[in-house]
């Protein structure tokens, strides 16, 4: 069926859809956001600072005991006795060290047994304790056994390290500050055991330091006495050793190394004087030898050869001879006085020569005799020079003996000296730390800090309400502004409406605004969206509108009364086709009654079209109305009959204002949207998401319908657009 309107339907614009937010961050932008959303950051914060001070009220208070150990530098000198374990050489690694020590299993089991811990109702895991509501939860859906059950079944070791872990675990210790002081604090619901734990463990610490002195000293101690045992018997077998040895080599070389020394330089001194015996003699030999082969004879070396017995026959003979020289001056030759001289002088010659000779042998045998008394010297040296090299070589052994001895006996004297000191020092052993500050039984609890914790949880609970509203942000990203708007579906915003409370939902404010004169930002906006539209020449002005939104609820028939109103105002006939077939509510938005044609029944079965319109004062136009709701509203609207009552009605006035349905999962709005001049798209402010949008804008197109643009509604003073409407209105 064909419809002739004085309209020209344009030929629908492909929808251009925006670019992206320019680059940067719009803080404006962001505050709006924020504004609009501040009842969900308010209660989000609120149930933040509820939830945490329900907690505060049911949770039990903590408190902490606290102590002090100062690592002490400065040490006792009772001796000069140094110790088995060094002192600790402080330094920031080495505080770390003995702070991680404080907090170790070992030391703290010390703990647990020294006070029998196990035992004790505060720590003894099998004593039945308050259970958390998650941990029940866990438990209920484990289908475990109490804790305290199942402890009941558990060996020493198990609860002894159970104790150990839950001790551990509400122990603290940290250096203070920059200083040698290490704090031992210890937390617990029970404010003396607080104050015990605390001072345990800082005593328990420094007994270990004791201990662990006197077991060093002790360890030592034993050592040394064995070592000292081993060392006793290597001293005593090395010198036997040197005694055996030198015993040995003496006894080998027929004396000790000084003695053959000694003889030998006894020897090579009676050498030296018989070597010179002999040279002497073999002197006095030759040389009388070589006057006998000289003179021939033994008279050459009378004057050589002396002797006494010499000296006394030269001397008679003398004494003869000048008596004979005496006598021959007075006597002959032949006088028997001179004869007898003669005689007496020829016999003391022949004893002379006869001394002589034997002088000359005695001189022979005296160099035999120098010589071989010096080749008996030498092979005496000989002998005792060979026990001289056989003593030295063994004295360097011997040497070898006695140096091993020694050192063997100077580790046995250190080790004697040192055993004696550390025997003597090991009944008195000090600690490296002690107590400064012994921990107090805590009055005031350290936490929970109640104005904190509330400070806190509303802080968090502003940073999730913040992180929820820009999450839903960017999740949803939901159309918060005209440019938005804009962009999102390449469509010109025609006009912001703001919200009015009840608008929609009652009839008094509906009539409020319909009949309010004044300028306002909702009556300027329903201008502003009747001039754009229908501020034009007759051939150009759309006859036939349809009205729609992505989803119900967001101002559609609203906007559709509004205009109704506003075109019916400036002297044009209007009639408003509300077929929203499945959600109308047209009726009681107005405050008419249910009464003549239905717009069902007209299509169905046919009718007077005077009996299916409705009159409406307070808009001063006509109504069409559906008085039920069916399901198949898309086969009833694509009926030929459809298209032919809007064809009839917009030859009977001049603007036809169709209520369609929403077009979200819909196609009843495409439907409607094919008989129209034009359609116009209502999003709500902050509401309908850009995806959305874009999608429905799709439909739209691939049903080859014209929009003339968007009109953003339900507008409040919190949102992001409220500046668009709020801050331009008089």
């Amino acid at each position: 069926m064909t419809r002739s309107t004085g309209f020209e339907k344009a030929e629908p614009t492909p929808i251009r859809f925006g670019g992206e937010r320019a680059a940067g961050i719009d803080f404006v932008y962001l505050w709006d956001i924020l504004r609009g959303n501040a009842v969900h950051v308010g209660a989000i914060t609120l149930g933040a600072v509820v939830l945490m001070f329900i907690y505060l009220m049911t949770v039990a208070p903590t408190y902490t005991g606290y102590a002090q150990i100062l690592i002490d530098t400065r040490q006792e000198r009772l001796s000069p006795v140094e110790e088995v374990v060094s002192n600790l050489n402080v330094s920031n690694s080495v505080i770390a060290g003995e702070v991680i020590t404080m907090r170790s299993t070992s030391l703290i089991g010390d703990v647990v047994d020294a006070n029998d811990l196990i035992n004790h109702p505060a720590f003894d895991p099998r004593v039945p304790r308050p259970e958390g509501i998650v941990s029940r939860i866990k438990r209920l859906v484990k289908f475990d056994a109490p804790f305290h059950e199942k402890a009941a079944a558990m060996s020493d070791d198990a609860l002894r390290s159970i104790v150990i872990s839950d001790i551990r675990r509400a122990l603290t210790t940290s250096q203070i500050g920059v200083s040698y002081a290490i704090s031992v604090q210890y937390s617990s619901t029970d404010p003396k055991v607080a104050a015990f734990i605390a001072n345990a463990v800082a005593n328990q610490y420094l007994d270990n330091l004791i201990g662990a002195k006197e077991a060093a000293t002790d360890r030592v101690n034993v050592w040394m006495s064995q070592r000292i045992a081993d060392l006793s018997q290597q001293v005593q077998e090395a010198d036997a050793a040197v005694v055996a040895f030198r015993n040995e080599m003496n006894d080998a070389a027929g004396g000790g190394i000084e003695t053959t020394n000694q003889l030998l330089a006894e020897l090579n001194s009676r050498l030296v004087a018989t070597s010179a015996e002999r040279a002497d003699a073999e002197v006095r030999y030759r040389l009388v030898e070589r006057m006998i082969e000289a003179e021939g004879g033994l008279v050459a070396v009378a004057d050589v050869v002396t002797s006494p017995l010499l000296e006394a026959l030269n001397k008679q003979r003398t004494e003869l001879a000048l008596r004979q020289a005496e006598l021959g001056s007075t006597l002959g030759r032949r006088h028997p006085e001179m004869v007898r001289i003669s005689a007496q002088i020829a016999d003391i010659d022949r004893s002379i020569e006869d001394e002589l000779r034997r002088r000359v042998e005695a001189m022979r045998s005296d160099v035999s005799v120098s010589q071989n008394r010096e080749a008996a010297l030498r092979e005496q040296i000989d002998e005792v020079s060979q026990r001289s090299e056989q003593l030295a070589t063994a004295s360097v052994r011997l040497d070898q003996l006695e140096r091993t001895a020694a050192a063997t006996r100077v580790v046995y004297e250190n080790f004697l000296a040192r055993f004696k000191e550390t025997s003597q020092r090991s009944d008195y052993q000090t600690p490296e730390a002690r107590l400064i500050s012994r921990a107090d039984v805590p009055i005031v609890p350290t936490a929970p800090r109640k104005l904190l914790s509330l400070t806190v949880a509303m802080l968090a609970g502003v940073f999730l309400g913040v992180a929820f509203v820009f999450g839903r942000s960017i999740i949803a990203h939901p159309v918060r502004t005209s440019t938005e708007l804009r962009e999102a579906t390449g469509l010109p915003n025609l006009a912001l409406l703001p919200y009015v409370r009840g608008l929609g939902d009652s009839t008094s404010t509906l009539r409020d605004a319909l009949t309010e004169q004044s300028a306002s930002p909702l009556r300027e906006g329903v201008v502003n969206v009747r001039m754009r539209l229908f501020d034009k020449p007759p051939a150009k002005r759309p006859k036939v509108v349809t009205v729609t939104s992505a989803r119900a609820g967001e101002g559609k028939s609203t906007v559709c009364y509004l205009l109704a109103k506003s075109l019916s105002a400036t002297g044009l006939s209007v009639v408003i086709l509300d077929a929203d077939l499945r959600r109308s509510d047209t009726v009681r938005a107005l405050g008419l009654e249910k009464s003549g044609l239905c717009l069902l029944d007209f299509l169905e079965h046919g009718g007077n079209l005077k009996d299916l319109l409705h009159h409406s004062d307070l808009l001063g136009a006509d109504v069409v109305l559906p008085h039920r709701r069916v399901n198949t509203a898309a086969d009833i609207l694509a009926d030929p009959k459809m298209s032919g009552l809007i064809a009839r009605l917009s030859s009977r006035y001049d603007v036809v204002i169709v209520n369609g349905p929403p077009v979200l999962n819909l196609l009843d709005a495409v439907v409607l949207a094919r008989y129209a001049d034009t359609t116009l798209l209502v999003v709500e402010s902050g509401q309908t998401p850009v995806k959305m949008l874009r999608d429905i804008l799709h439909r739209l197109q691939e049903a080859n319908v014209t929009i003339a643009g968007t009109v953003m509604t339900k507008v409040r003073h919190n949102d992001v657009a409220a500046r668009e409407v709020y801050g331009y209105s008089y």
